[in-house]
C-alpha cells in the first residue's frame, strides 16, 4: 500500500505492521510558505493513509485464520 506520493510503504508480517520511507527526499524544493504547507500536508495525508492501512492489517491479523480450514489462534 502506498499513498498518492509513493513516498511511503506499509509492510506487515508476524511481527506487526510498520511504515517505511520509499525515497530519501520527501519533498521537493519549496520557495515560499505556501509550498512548504502544501508539501507537508501531502505527507501528512499519506501518513494518515498508511496509519489506516496499518490498523486494518493489524485488525486482519488479530482475527485469526484468513482461509476456511486454517486454524484460528484464538
Amino acid at each position: 500500500m502506498t499513498g498518492i506520493l509513493d513516498k511511503f510503504h506499509v509492510e506487515h508480517g508476524i511481527n506487526g505492521a510498520r511504515v517505511l520511507a520509499r525515497t530519501q527526499p520527501l519533498t521537493g524544493f519549496c520557495l515560499d510558505d505556501r509550498d512548504v504547507d502544501t508539501a507537508i500536508q501531502m505527507l501528512r495525508d499519506d501518513l494518515d493513509a498508511c496509519a489506516r492501512e496499518m490498523k486494518r492489517l493489524i485488525d486482519v491479523n488479530s482475527r485469526g485464520a484468513l482461509f476456511e480450514g486454517w486454524a484460528a489462534d484464538v
